[in-house]
């Protein structure tokens, strides 16, 4: 986004970039004991697909959905996606 458009101190935005590089999820994963749904795009330039492939690997009860397309694709293209999210909070 511009720097203009963003609200707040900039000190704020820099500490949440830092702690973005600095911690990682990876070792709690596996404790995860709920059904997960982990959906991907095969052309997101802001989290890779390898990222979901590793997380669908290390959550005991996950599901993998890749779609064609970018980072937004929840929003813009909810009729695509929402039946997938539907039918996996309809399983068992």
């Amino acid at each position: 986004m511009h720097a203009h458009e963003r609200t707040g101190p900039r000190r704020g935005y820099y500490y949440q970039l830092a702690a973005s590089s600095g911690w990682s999820s990876l070792p709690f994963l596996s404790l995860v004991r709920q059904p997960t749904l982990v959906v991907a795009g095969d052309d997101d330039p802001i989290v890779p697909l390898v990222n979901a492939r590793i997380m669908a690997r290390l959550i005991p009860d996950a599901r993998l959905h890749v779609y064609r397309g970018g980072h937004l694709a929840l929003v813009t293209e909810a009729d695509e996606l929402a039946p997938v999210v539907e039918d996996f909070l309809d399983t068992d």
